[in-house]
């Protein structure tokens, strides 16, 4: 029995039907090999696969498709499909869509190794987030000891301090909106033309 959750028809036309893969989101390589897979059948003008939704938009050259038909060849294909390492694409984790981009995985992980060389360094006395704070607190006295005056904060600091403020003081708040799917966003992703 296939899994409801694997594959949906998002939206079907005569001549034109999405299908919503969450499994396939981020995987790049293995939504080019569906598309291919799936263009291969014949009787298709395009298919389409969009790498960060998910999505599979397969529009028909021969007449009317069948949105069944395309969802069951879809799921077959995913049941068989790997991700870029090679392993069977798994149900993405919730969390997953709010979570960090490689990006931010790859640059907290050179600060983290930043941070143990000067902890190492420093013998354990102190690491980036004791060094760090002493440099621009001694940074902001110079200054002031330089200009012979207090400047007024710009207003991008402000901003930034009156955010960091509201999160710190709001960990809970931000955390538990964070773990929950917001109500009316595949509406709001369709109109902004992300598919």
């Amino acid at each position: 029995m296939s899994d409801p959750r694997m594959v949906t028809i998002a939206h079907a036309l005569p001549t034109r039907v999405r299908l919503a893969a969450p499994r396939l989101a981020w995987h790049r390589e293995a939504c080019e090999r569906i598309a291919h897979a799936l263009a291969e059948r014949g009787g298709l003008a395009r298919v389409i696969v969009r790498p960060p939704t998910g999505s599979v938009i397969v529009e028909g050259a021969d007449g009317p498709l069948a949105a069944e038909v395309l969802r069951a060849e879809l799921e077959a294909l995913l049941r068989e499909a790997h991700d870029d390492e090679g392993r069977p694409l798994a149900e993405p984790a919730q969390e997953s869509r709010h979570g960090p981009t490689r990006i931010a995985r790859a640059v907290a992980r050179a600060a983290s190794g930043i941070n143990a060389d000067v902890r190492a360094a420093l013998d354990g006395l102190a690491d980036l987030g004791t060094v760090l704070p002493l440099v621009f607190a001694l940074g902001g006295l110079g200054q002031v000891g330089a200009r012979g005056a207090m400047p007024a904060p710009t207003w991008f600091n402000l901003l930034w301090w009156s955010l960091r403020s509201f999160m710190t003081f709001n960990f809970e708040a931000v955390t538990e909106e964070e773990g929950q799917p917001k109500q009316g966003d595949g509406a709001r992703r369709d109109a902004m033309g992300e598919i």
